[in-house]
Parts: structure tokens; C-alpha cells; sequence
């Protein structure tokens, strides 16, 4: 028999009871636990109901006010709450925090006139600004929100890998800052806003890789295969080629990647290879078994800043581009990014693939539609329009399912 009240479930309400005292309501979502035993989601399902308690792919478990408050008045959860926790919640004045708010709103507005999608979505949706003014000094809060601001502004236009120790250090003075915590997660939701097609409680790192946000810049590398050679301070590196000759990829750093001066293909100068961007690792080894004089980019899912910096190295120079990958929204998010570093073409995955392979396509799941949605009505000029519209209408392949024969 599982107590009404037990430990588990008081530290919960108590984190609940002070989200309402802070913020004079309660609204959004807040993380309640991870990998929480069966006999604790059986006390939150219990007491909250199952459809207000959300778990994501990282087993974090999250109360959504939102749908909590669908069927009962946020006034009797108030009280219910009270109730167990043995005294009566007081919340913050919400006409001095609407206030405070709106003051918040107004400076990041006239400060960040570029960020107006930003702005325009916290003010329809004002809950980061409205949290960060209820907790902290109105001078505080003006700090702490301009430099979440500042830092996103840095992000968005930013094109080098950046730790997240060295983005909390440079913009809070707090290396630590953004680890964990609520600062980091205002960060993510505001980087959201420009990459909407993407769940945040799925794509985390995803989030902070497509804006070159890392955990340990040494990870940051690409795995080429080609025919390359390059030079840095007037020497030639051949070492990329010599691998090639033996039928291996190379793995090449971010470290190795600065300041090269010159870079082309050894032997092909008249005759360059094919850069062939591959998306996953099964195939990318199939096409270096297949030696047919294309050069090969192992893109490791999306591309991380090591494989952008190399390709827009190595695209001008290539006879072609072409991207080979999966055919659901994220493989089509993965070719639309390199192809806005250098132009490509889909390479057995593009529309008239498709329809050749249409009785073996899987259906989408619920998730990857409403991605595919997002992508389309938020990015009226993506280059690969077509295909993700016949995808969302009869399902994706996998790059391991093609076959000339299908």
C-alpha cells in the first residue's frame, strides 16, 4: 500500500507549492525527476492523473500544468495541495510580477531590435521573463535576461565550436551556469524558437550542436575519404591520402582543421571526385568497399561543426555534392544544412528514388509529422521540399533500405 503523502510525493508538491508562490500561478511544465522507480510514477499518476506526467527519452519526468488544469480549477490544486503539504499557499503579487514582466519585455525589445522572434514569442508566451522577475531583484533580472540574450545573439550568428563551461563563463562569469539548471534550459527554449521543428525534450543536444555548443571541443572532428592533401604554414600533409590509398577513412580534428591554406585532390586535379556527404556509418563504409573514385564526408547524423567546416572546404572543389541519408524530416534537415554551406543533390534518396521505393516506405510517427509540418510552414523556401512532402504523405526510408532493385 502506497501512502498518500509519502516522501517522494511531499518533495514533489513542495517543489510545486514554490513554483506557485514564486510565480503567482501555475503553468508550464516542471521536472520532477529522472528515472524514477515504478512505484513512484505510481504515486505521481495517482495523485496528478497519468496525462499531466510526461517522460522523455532521457527517462526526465515532468508535471504539465497545462494539462493538469484542463478538467480542475488551478484553484482547487492550490488548495488540494495546501492541504497535504499542512499550510496555505501564499503566491506572489501577479499584477507586480505583470508588471516587472512587461518593464523586462519592453528593454530586451529596444536593446535586441534583430531578435524579434525572440521577443514576439515572449510576449505571447512571457513564462521564462515572468519566472526570472518573480525570483530576482528587477535589476537582477534585467542582468540575467541580457545576458541570456547576449549569449543566444553570439549563438545564432556564431560558426566555430564553443564549450558550454566556456559560453557560461563568457556571458555569466560562471562556467558552471549553463551545465544544468533553469539558465539552461531558458537558453535551449529560446534557441528553440529558431529551430522549431526540432522537440526539445528529445533533441537537447541536437539544440545545442546545431548552434556549435559542445561539452568537449577535443570530440569535435570529421571522418573523410578522399584523395586529399592540404598545406598549413607552406607544408603539404598528405597523411588523408595516404589512408585513402590503403581503402580508410580519415578522422580529422578541429585542431587540424584551423588555418589550412590549401586544400585539393592529389592526382585529380583534372579530374576531381564526387564529395558524397553520407549519413550514417553502414552506408558510408559501403561506398569506400565500392571504390568508386568519389570522395565520401561521414556526416554522423547531423553535422557538427568538424563536418560543416571541412565540407566547405572541400565543396568547391569537387566535381559534385550530393547527400545520401535517411528520407525522414531530420535526414532532409541534415542535406538542408550543408547545402547552405555549398549547394548539393540528393543522392539515391531524392523524389524519383522515392517513388521507386513507395510500397517499402514506413509510416511517419506522430512525431516526425508534426516535424515535418514545422519544417515546411516555417521554412517556405527549403530546398527540399518535394521530397519531404511526398514523405509526409506516404512515409520515409531508411539509407540501409535502398537498393537499385526496389
Amino acid at each position: 500500500m502506497i501512502p498518500a503523502t509519502s516522501d517522494f510525493l511531499i518533495m514533489v508538491l513542495t517543489k510545486v507549492a514554490r513554483r506557485y508562490e514564486q510565480r503567482g500561478m501555475l503553468s508550464g511544465v516542471i521536472k520532477v525527476g529522472s528515472s524514477l522507480s515504478h512505484q513512484e510514477l505510481q504515486q505521481l499518476h495517482n495523485y496528478f492523473g497519468i496525462d499531466p506526467i510526461q517522460i522523455n527519452t532521457k527517462n526526465e519526468v515532468r508535471v504539465n500544468f497545462d494539462t493538469l488544469l484542463k478538467n480542475i480549477q488551478e484553484a482547487e490544486w492550490v488548495e488540494k495541495i495546501g492541504a497535504c503539504l499542512g499550510r496555505r499557499l501564499k503566491p506572489a503579487d501577479k499584477l507586480e510580477i505583470k508588471d516587472a514582466t512587461k518593464k523586462l519585455l519592453a528593454r530586451l525589445q529596444l536593446a535586441f531590435p534583430g531578435l524579434e522572434k525572440l521577443t514576439k514569442q515572449l510576449a505571447e508566451s512571457p513564462e521564462d521573463i515572468e519566472r526570472i522577475a518573480a525570483n530576482t531583484s528587477e535589476k537582477e533580472a534585467t542582468g540575467l535576461c541580457f545576458q541570456a540574450t547576449n549569449a543566444l545573439n553570439y549563438l545564432l550568428k556564431n560558426n566555430d565550436p564553443i564549450t558550454i563551461s566556456e559560453l557560461g563563463a563568457r556571458f555569466f562569469s560562471d562556467s558552471k551556469k549553463l551545465r544544468q539548471g533553469e539558465f539552461r534550459n531558458v537558453l535551449l527554449r529560446w534557441l528553440n524558437v529558431y529551430c522549431p521543428d526540432l522537440d526539445i525534450s528529445d533533441n537537447e543536444e541536437q539544440i545545442w550542436a546545431t548552434y556549435h555548443v559542445y561539452h568537449d571541443r577535443i570530440t569535435v572532428n570529421a571522418v573523410i575519404y578522399g584523395p586529399i592533401v592540404y598545406t598549413k604554414n607552406g607544408e603539404e600533409f598528405d597523411w588523408i591520402h595516404k589512408l585513402y590509398e590503403l581503402g580508410e577513412p580519415a578522422t580529422i580534428s578541429w585542431a587540424n582543421l584551423q588555418n589550412i591554406e590549401t586544400i585539393q585532390w592529389k592526382g585529380r586535379e583534372a579530374n576531381p571526385p564526387a564529395l558524397i556527404c553520407c549519413e550514417n556509418e553502414a552506408p558510408f563504409s559501403q561506398l569506400i568497399r565500392q571504390k568508386s573514385g568519389d570522395a565520401v564526408l561521414f556526416s554522423s547524423g547531423f553535422p557538427g561543426s568538424g563536418v560543416q567546416k571541412i565540407y566547405e572546404l572541400l565543396a568547391p572543389h569537387a566535381s559534385a555534392c550530393y547527400h545520401w541519408g535517411d528520407t525522414d524530416p531530420n535526414g532532409f534537415r541534415i542535406a538542408s544544412i550543408l547545402h547552405l554551406i555549398h549547394p548539393l543533390t540528393l543522392y539515391r534518396c531524392g523524389i524519383e528514388t522515392l517513388h521507386r521505393h513507395k510500397t517499402h516506405l514506413r509510416p511517419l510517427s506522430q512525431k516526425q509529422k508534426s516535424s515535418a509540418e514545422a519544417i515546411l510552414s516555417s521554412q517556405t523556401q527549403f530546398p527540399f521540399k518535394d521530397e519531404l512532402t511526398f514523405t509526409l504523405k506516404h512515409g520515409w526510408m531508411e539509407q540501409e533500405s535502398w537498393g537499385p532493385e526496389s
